[in-house]
């Protein structure tokens, strides 16, 4: 269990967590829902709660607009250009989960 918020009720508290680790798996908000036998209408229900109550990231603005193209020496090499300047490439078969992953991690860089 996760280090509880304060003023934060069991039942907040406890989608809280849901969502956190939903984000966290990588997987879809489907996906994770069905592999915990939740609502998947219940997950998006509490996200935007908790974001309206400033305890979890707004979803407003997630989207962003990236350029990605194919490089020109293969068809199977890509560039991902961020908003923010940052270049991501990568080759081969695309694993969704792991590309979402670095896109994030590499989105707050300057």
């Amino acid at each position: 269990m996760l280090e509880e918020e304060p003023g934060v009720s069991e039942r907040q508290q406890y989608w809280l967590e849901r969502v956190r680790e939903c984000e966290e798996s990588g997987l879809t908000t489907k996906a994770y829902a069905e592999a915990h036998a939740l609502s998947t209408s219940a997950l998006y229900t509490w996200r935007k709660r908790l974001s309206q109550r400033g305890l979890w990231p707004s979803q407003a603005g997630r989207f962003e607009r990236v350029q990605v193209s194919a490089l020109p020496r293969t068809s199977s090499e890509w560039r991902i250009t961020l908003p923010n300047g940052v270049q991501v490439e990568f080759s081969g078969s695309v694993d969704v989960a792991q590309v979402s992953r670095v896109l994030a991690a590499v989105k707050g860089i300057r």
